[in-house]
């Protein structure tokens, strides 16, 4: 036998792990390289997971470079085995070998080739086939890897060689050699004493060679030891060969021995019934055309089952040897999980296998035994766990495994393949509705998927409710039942429980009671999704902890992770989730949680310094270490953030829940959240009524938020009654902050008198935050009335009270109105010095309408510097930010600058089409000082 291919790399699986290049050996490294190499091979010509790989080389819990160290570990094989020879496709790796380079599948083409021979009546040329795929054998398989890989892959490896050694004891039997295998049957059967196969081997070479007494001998120490080790009798088989030695006969030298101690070959064909309308899932059935173990995961209802059913259904001619199927009931309401031995014994049984064994161990082997080299596909229905599939899983074949748990476990340990099944698309969707009814689509369709969350059980069970008569008012009907409840909704036949509540039931039973105490917490949470801080709050646990019981939760498909440390709910799980209702003390601590959030926030900024007084220490500490961090964290929560605050608003508690509406007031107007700040201040205004500074500060940053949106009337009657609240509750610094916003409103209504009354009359009351900030505005209003030398004295005492107090918000202002009215002295150097700072200040600040401000100042004075290139750079970058934000005033800045920048470089053209942009924004913003100055620049372009 030509066992290997002649030059370029061969490798070694059975012994120590080896490799040679051109017949010379190639150091290969450690066990973890050894182990990369391994699993690649064993799957050669087929992508391995960086999943599969990382689980096989670090046994347990991986470290956190596990990715980048297997990563290394595949460029060292590269570097010493050919760049070429492993390749990356995702998600994983892929080695690529021709026929003969790897040992294993010389070994299985050699036996292979053997069984032809023997079937065919060529014993002798059987037998040399099966003595040089035997002898590719050097000792234990897979030497030198990693325990994780040599427990996985070599009891297989072993099962291949002793199936090869018993057809090779038959074969020369068969050849009359009787005598001369005695030693080597003696040998075998003491290494594998429960392999009945071969204790009969060695019982018909010593009756056939004239020694019938050690015959029987043999079978009276096997019988000894599986009665006193096993606790049962020598199968059917090796008994009734025991008689006839007694008797004198035996099985002619021309019948194989395993006509005499092996059951009848059985097919069986065990699939059940394809789902009818099966509908989409192209991809995935597509990955399953790719041969090996699969765990199909995913939540109830998601139709794993069926994927499985279909796939199998449509590819079992690839399985001549049958087609078995078990349902583990590993989330049956009404069963406990199949134990191992119960499955191995009905799959034996299905396999025509009568006498069986007791221990797991010895079904496991004899199933093995059973199905080595078979081509057969195994369909593993609804597993609990890994530890209930591991002893199922067969040498050769196929095998699907359907779990609403992950096994994850399993995954890291046998290479087998995960494939999560998500909801179906809105087209699937439709298609399976329409397909089912016999109707054609509709909008009502549409909505009654969206409502069923696309999840196929819950589909189905729509379609049987509506019936054959699937009309558009019984669809409209049904929609507004589950709009009102969609748990009830979905029941079928009037029934008293939904069989979706009846799936949820038994995948939450599953669970430890750690993580079940917290899904009845989420179900609390009204937000679209939430992270282990929030976890942390609900539970009263550190956040390591509620990490672990959220990815437990996300193991067993009770939650989804849809990103970096953020989970969510199905839509149906939740409704699920909130019939517990939550317990004692739990959403208080969430709405705490939220609430020191948003405080830390805001000490980053300081941007709004009144703020509700407090009566007690917050609960909560939550910290960021910095500015982005704090950001970073806003732009992600700030939907939940709304979401609590609107639930609060009207459930408590009080007065957390006015802290909370203070926070988000003053973080979200910093941010330019305005319209989510409008979206949620006016349901909490409601319930703020007879509590009259919450409600004061409520029409504070809803005039706030209306000034910056153009809604200035809007603005100016909420404020004007906020100023009023203020003084009817006697809060002086409530009232000075509120008279510098509604000057503000009054500034951008080009009401410059009245705005600088209001700010002037700040400067006398409220704290020194607010008499900076009323100068400030003071600054701006005296430099649009075109007197600099005021607003340069005002300006100058804001910037001097923010830099004593630490206020880089109030600094970065006071920064860009001081560039501005140093650039109408012509002083270019200093204006610039002022605007840079401001525009690194907002930046560290996270505030983007402040960037564009300082922006807009840096253009301008770049064009008066004549370098109109840097100025249309500024200016580009300031209009970007200010459409990204919607920020109309910052628009109309941010193009006339632009405008001024090519109009300098000699672009007319481009300089008019800016210009005349601003005066149509202006106009239409309503803001007659910003529309004088596009008029103005207008005039000089076109």
């Amino acid at each position: 036998m030509k066992s290997v291919v002649e030059g370029g790399v061969r490798y070694r699986l059975l012994g120590p792990v080896a490799a040679h290049l051109d017949g010379e050996p190639v150091r290969l490294g450690g066990p973890k390289q050894r182990a990369v190499l391994a699993a690649l091979l064993l799957n050669a010509n087929r992508v391995v997971s960086e999943e599969q790989l990382i689980g096989l080389v670090w046994d347990g819990e991986p470290p956190i470079s596990a990715r980048g160290q297997l990563q290394v570990r595949v460029w060292e094989l590269r570097k010493l085995l050919g760049r070429s020879a492993i390749v990356r496709r995702s998600p994983g790796y892929l080695i690529e070998v021709a026929p003969g380079q790897v040992d294993v599948q010389v070994f299985g083409d050699a036996v292979a080739a053997a069984r032809v021979d023997l079937a065919e009546g060529r014993l002798d040329a059987g037998v040399a086939r099966l003595r040089d795929a035997l002898a590719l054998w050097e000792g234990p398989v897979l030497g030198g890897v990693t325990e994780a890989l040599q427990d996985r892959e070599s009891r297989l490896l072993d099962e291949r060689r002793l199936a090869a050694v018993e057809d090779l004891f038959d074969a020369e039997l068969r050849a009359g050699r009787h005598a001369d295998v005695i030693g080597e049957l003696r040998r075998a059967g003491g290494e594998y004493p429960f392999r009945e196969r071969l204790q009969a081997a060695l019982m018909l070479a010593l009756h056939r060679s004239g020694r019938t007494s050690e015959a029987l001998a043999v079978y009276a120490q096997t019988r000894r030891r599986f009665t006193e080790e096993l606790g049962i009798e020598p199968g059917r088989e090796l008994q009734e060969l025991h008689v006839q030695v007694l008797q004198g006969g035996a099985p002619a030298d021309d019948e194989p021995v395993t006509a005499s101690v092996s059951a009848p070959v059985v097919r069986p064909a065990q699939l059940p019934h394809d789902v009818r309308g099966f509908t989409g899932r192209q991809a995935e059935l597509a990955r399953l055309d790719d041969a090996g173990i699969w765990v199909i995961t995913g939540a109830a209802g998601v139709g794993k089952t069926a994927l499985a059913v279909h796939w199998a259904r449509r590819a079992r001619d690839r399985f001549p040897d049958g087609q078995l199927y078990v349902d583990l009931r590993g989330f049956d309401a009404d069963h406990e999980p199949v134990p191992p031995a119960a499955a191995l014994a009905q799959l034996l049984r299905a396999l025509g296998q009568q006498r069986l064994p007791s221990g797991v161990d010895e079904l496991a082997a004899l199933y093995r035994t059973v199905l080595a080299d078979r081509d057969v596909l195994v369909l593993l229905d609804n597993a609990r766990d890994a530890d209930q599939v591991r002893p199922l899983l067969p040498p050769s074949g196929m095998v699907l495994v359907t779990s609403r748990h992950r096994l994850g476990d399993l995954v890291a340990r046998t290479g087998a393949r995960s494939l999560p099944l998500a909801v179906l698309p809105a087209a699937d969707s439709r298609a399976l509705l329409t397909g089912v009814l016999g109707i054609g689509a509709s909008d009502s369709l549409d909505e009654l998927a969206r409502l069923c969350g696309h999840l196929p059980l819950a589909l189905r069970i729509a379609a049987a409710n509506l019936g054959p008569d699937g009309s558009a008012h019984r669809v409209d009907d049904l929609v507004a039942t589950l709009r009102a409840d969609p748990l009830t909704g979905l029941t079928v036949d009037g029934a008293a429980e939904s069989p979706l509540t009846r799936a949820f039931v038994v995948s939450y039973a599953a669970l430890e009671p750690g993580s079940q105490r917290l899904f009845r917490l989420l179900g609390l949470v009204p937000g679209a999704d939430f992270t282990p801080r929030v976890a942390a709050a609900l539970l009263d646990v550190p956040v390591a902890e509620a990490g672990r019981r959220l990815h437990r939760l996300a193991a067993a498909h009770l939650v989804e992770r849809h990103g970096p440390g953020r989970f969510r709910f199905h839509d149906l799980v939740r409704d699920y989730a909130r019939t517990f209702g939550g317990e004692d003390g739990a959403w208080e601590r969430l709405v705490e949680f939220h609430l020191a959030a948003a405080d830390a926030v805001d000490r980053h900024f300081s941007r709004h310094p009144l703020r509700l007084p407090r009566h007690a220490d917050p609960v909560s500490e939550v910290d960021f270490a910095s500015s982005a961090e704090a950001v970073a964290w806003l732009e992600a929560e700030h939907a939940n953030l709304t979401a609590v605050l609107r639930h609060a608003a009207v459930h408590g508690p009080h007065p957390a829940v006015w802290y909370l509406a203070d926070a988000i007031r003053s973080v979200f107007l910093h941010r330019g959240l305005r319209a989510e700040w409008l979206d949620v201040a006016f349901p909490v205004l409601e319930a703020a009524r007879g509590v009259p500074r919450v409600e004061a500060l409520m029409r504070q940053g809803i005039g706030a938020a209306c000034v910056h949106l153009g809604r200035r009337d809007e603005a100016i009657r909420h404020l004007e009654a906020a100023l009023l609240a203020h003084r009817e509750a006697d809060w002086p610094e409530g009232e000075a902050a509120t008279a510098n916003s509604l000057g503000i409103a009054l500034l951008a209504s080009g009401r410059f008198t009245e705005a600088s009354e209001l700010f002037t009359r700040s400067l006398d009351a409220g704290t020194r935050t607010d008499r900076m900030m009323a100068l400030n505005n003071l600054g701006f209003a005296e430099r649009q009335s075109g007197r600099p030398d005021k607003a340069l004295e005002h300006l100058s005492r804001a910037l001097s009270i923010s830099t004593e107090d630490g206020s880089q918000w109030g600094e970065a202002v006071a920064r860009v109105n001081l560039g501005h009215v140093l650039r109408s002295y012509g002083d270019l150097a200093g204006a610039r010095e002022h605007l840079m700072a401001a525009c690194a200040l907002h930046r560290h600040l996270g505030n983007r309408y402040g960037e564009a401000s300082a922006l807009i100042g840096l253009s301008l004075v770049d064009t008066d510097a004549g370098e109109p290139d840097r100025a249309r750079c500024a200016a580009t970058e300031a209009l970007a930010v200010a459409r990204r934000e919607e920020n109309r005033e910052t628009e109309v800045g941010a193009l006339i600058a632009l405008g001024n920048a090519e109009s300098a470089a000699g672009h007319h053209r481009a300089a008019a089409s800016h210009h005349r942009q601003a005066v149509t924004l202006a106009r239409r913003w309503s803001s007659p000082w910003q529309l004088a100055e596009a008029e103005a620049a207008h005039r000089t372009t076109r």
